[in-house]
């Protein structure tokens, strides 16, 4: 009998075994499982643009399995849509914490911490975050956008402008009339303190970046007027009309006066009516023109909007006050809606 026992012992352990491992992968399997029901459900949601319901089913995914960091970072940019602040950085430095973290997920959890903190108006602690992901090749541009933003929100334009040009050699079309504006938001604050000279020079740089430019001219005009050189002036404010002459009525009222304070009556008066002759937009309003004051005459008349949002005014903004995007505030003509 105790023969028998000591040959079934090893038949029983590895019964054992099998039953354990049996178990396990059935287990695994159920996990697996729901994970790829729920992963699909939350999906769904998603795409019907149901955040709500999306965070409910990500939660029930980490109960079951809470070592998944992707779905982590998903639950923490999802609380950081719906205005989650607080919950979205926890969630975040928890992933960060984790000491078995691979380098491209913590670098992932980094830049989603960065965004948190950017959210929440944390500026200091989101700038640190995104200067430590410019070395990383997957993940640099994003920091180095956010970072532009974050200068932009600071008002920090020569470290925007640093920020920017990093982009520009990828996407200059989209980032070298940002880099002008940066450059004008520069000068501008030069000339207040009555330093045209280097208000002269950021206006140049402005036009560098983007020969387009129709603030950087503007500036580069107010500034010669400064200097006393009258006939320089009326030239780069003339360039407005190669430029965008959908803007001139910004710039007519300037021109006069200084053909008036050159003693240059007729030269006006001349230069005017080539401008009738030349735009049909100003055909209806040559008596505005001619006879003074232009530009309160026009002001009346004249309504901007932006291309992007819609936002309407009397006044034209360089960067739209509704969607904060650059120089898409434009001219609406008479009779036309926004």
């Amino acid at each position: 009998m105790q023969a028998w026992f000591w040959l079934l012992l090893p038949l029983a352990a590895a019964s054992g075994w099998w039953a354990a491992q049996y178990s396990q992968k059935k287990r695994h399997a159920s996990s697996k499982a729901v994970l790829n029901s729920a992963y699909g459900q939350g999906l769904n949601y998603l795409l019907n643009e149901e955040p709500d319901k999306a965070t409910e089913v990500l939660v029930r995914m980490v109960e079951v399995d809470p070592d998944t960091v992707e779905l982590h970072l998903a639950l923490g940019s999802l609380f950081r849509r719906r205005g989650e602040t607080d919950r979205a950085i926890r969630v975040h430095q928890n992933i960060i914490a984790r000491s078995r973290l691979s380098a491209p997920l913590r670098a992932q959890a980094t830049l989603e911490l960065g965004r948190d903190f950017l959210r929440a108006g944390l500026l200091d602690r989101a700038e640190k975050l995104f200067l430590r992901l410019l070395d990383d090749s997957r993940l640099s541009g994003d920091a180095c956008q956010h970072l532009v933003d974050l200068y932009q929100q600071e008002q920090e334009w020569r470290q925007a402008i640093a920020s920017a040009e990093r982009l520009a050699a990828g996407e200059p079309e989209t980032w070298k009339p940002r880099i002008a504006q940066y450059y004008c938001e520069l000068g501008e604050t030069a000339l207040q303190r009555q330093d045209t000279a280097e208000a002269s020079a950021l206006a140049q740089k402005a036009l560098e970046q983007d020969a387009g430019c129709v603030r950087a001219t503007l500036l580069k005009a107010q500034c010669l007027r400064r200097a006393g050189e009258l006939h320089a002036a009326i030239e780069a404010w003339m360039t407005v009309e190669q430029q965008n002459s959908a803007l001139l009525p910004e710039v007519l009222g300037e021109i006069r006066s200084c053909f008036e304070q050159a003693g240059e009556t007729a030269a006006w008066e001349d230069y005017a009516s080539g401008l009738v002759q030349r735009h049909a937009q100003l055909s209806g309003s040559r008596d505005s023109i001619l006879e003074s004051p232009v530009q309160s005459s026009l002001d009346r008349r004249t309504r901007y909007g932006c291309e992007k949002c819609g936002f309407s005014s009397r006044k034209l903004f360089w960067q739209c006050p509704g969607c904060r995007c650059w120089s898409s505030v434009k001219p609406i003509q008479a009779g036309s809606e926004t």
